[in-house]
């Protein structure tokens, strides 16, 4: 399946999902509903870490596999992205996010997916963190629906 095809079958899955999180959110309210999304994250970071872990082995943590695995998932879910590496960072530009899409389809507002992305994107964060210590990220969401969303994850001192 080419990367278009995917992207689209990505998207019409999490237009279904976010038609599920209005839902969620309508019964139990928009904060817990944001809280509960956000502990995917974990479960992400933690996935994203393994990944990460067996590609090391016995070495240091390097730009190089982080930017593997996060490219790994990213393509195989269809997303459009570019990412710049360098020794202490990398900066992954989503240009094209089924998430993103499959949520607008099901009728979220920007902002409502604004606050499900920096949920779920500190979730991860965090989970990786407790891996790698010396790894810190931000979001840095888009600031129009035609605009990218730039991650940035830092090796710290």
């Amino acid at each position: 399946m080419g990367r278009e095809d995917t992207f689209t079958s990505a998207t019409n899955a999490f237009s279904m999902y976010g038609g599920f999180f209005k839902d969620v959110a309508q019964e139990i309210g928009r904060e817990k509903a944001l809280s509960l999304y956000a502990k995917q994250g974990e479960l992400i970071g933690t996935m994203l870490a393994g990944m990460m872990k067996g590609q090391l082995g016995e070495e240091d943590l390097d730009m190089r596999t982080l930017a593997s695995a996060w490219s790994a998932g990213f393509e195989r879910s269809g997303f459009t992205f570019e990412i710049e590496e360098n020794l202490t960072s990398i900066k992954m530009s989503v240009f094209q996010c089924p998430i993103y899409e499959g949520f607008v389809r099901a009728g979220l507002d920007h902002k409502t997916i604004e606050s499900a992305c920096r949920g779920i994107s500190a979730a991860e964060c965090a989970a990786l963190k407790k891996v790698f210590p010396q790894l810190s990220g931000c979001l840095k969401f888009r600031t129009a629906p035609d605009k990218p969303c730039v991650e940035e994850f830092f090796l710290e001192k």
